[in-house]
């Protein structure tokens, strides 16, 4: 990276690390304030020259109050600095218990259009804040104009009919040249946790990552995931549900886990793809081998 560009990322850095502390001082509790703190580490030795490795992107997730008809309701802002934040737009989603998906998604094109009318290198995130506090419970109030409505027999059906219909299911299959971080297979469990997806992480090289869940979900945490920084992430491949099923009935996996099998290799990096095709093949995902790997496989039960 030239010398200049680095100038720019430093300069660049050191004023989200501004921002960072001025939002620490808003918003001191822990429930309300939740930083990547190895990638804050990595930002402030980054700007205080202590090393020339330049950090990854900030995450963090800040929960804003708002107030609609005399009550109280959260809205958490999922936010993501990039290296050239404030010179490029952050990325910020917003998201509530409180609100169904499509009035959630209406807040976030919203939200999107504002951010969007910022001027270039003005820090983002305080205009943001005051925005949702202020615009916010025009969301809330139309979601409960929603759930206001008296559900008769008839209608109530209708309500399950299009409940079912408008959520649908996804398995994404993502493929890394390595994961080794622990703080990197950290998120990828928290993370799955965060989104209720189930599936499993295969760390050592090559990785895999396994998503399943509500489709909106598993796309925002993909979106997420690929913010990190990695030397290769891609999707291999999707796998859509049917509308006659539910998520929770289209799902192989009952819960989210890191796996691990017997190491080999060199630097003893390499887990046993046998033993993976076989656990592949315990969840009736066999086929999925070759779609990642380009091979048939072979699994370590075959023959027993």
């Amino acid at each position: 990276m030239a010398a200049n560009v680095v100038e720019d990322v430093r300069e660049n850095l050191e004023l989200q690390l501004s921002e960072v502390e001025m939002l620490r001082s808003m918003y001191p509790e822990e429930n309300e304030l939740k930083i990547d703190d190895q990638v804050l580490i990595d930002i402030q030795e980054f700007c205080s020259r202590r090393t020339n490795k330049t950090p990854n992107g900030l995450n963090f997730l800040l929960t804003v109050t708002v107030d609609c008809d005399s009550e109280r309701y959260l809205i958490e802002l999922s936010c993501y600095f990039p290296q050239e934040y404030p010179d490029e737009k952050p990325e910020i989603f917003a998201r509530s218990q409180t609100l169904n998906r499509e009035i959630q998604k209406e807040l976030n094109d919203d939200l999107n259009v504002h951010i969007s009318t910022l001027d270039r290198g003005e820090l983002c995130t305080l205009p943001t804040i005051q925005w949702v506090k202020d615009n916010g419970e025009l969301y809330i109030a139309k979601n409960k104009d929603l759930r206001s409505f008296p559900l008769t027999e008839k209608n109530e059906d209708t309500s399950r009919c299009k409940s079912k219909k408008d959520t649908s299911f996804l398995r994404m299959w993502l493929y890394m040249h390595h994961i080794y971080s622990k703080t990197k297979r950290k998120d990828i469990l928290q993370w799955a946790s965060d989104y209720n997806l189930t599936g499993f992480c295969l760390p050592g090289k090559p990785g895999v990552v396994c998503l399943e869940g509500d489709e909106y979900n598993v796309e925002e945490y993909f979106s997420r995931l690929r913010r990190l920084n990695w030397k290769k992430i891609t999707c291999r491949h999707r796998e859509k549900g049917t509308a006659d099923k539910s998520v929770n009935e289209q799902r192989k996996f009952t819960g989210f886990d890191e796996l691990f099998f017997e190491i080999h290799g060199t630097r003893e990096n390499h887990m046993d793809m046998g033993q993976f095709r076989h656990y592949l093949d315990q969840h009736d995902l066999g086929y999925i081998f070759q779609i990642l790997f380009g091979i048939e496989g072979k699994s370590t039960s075959d023959g027993l």
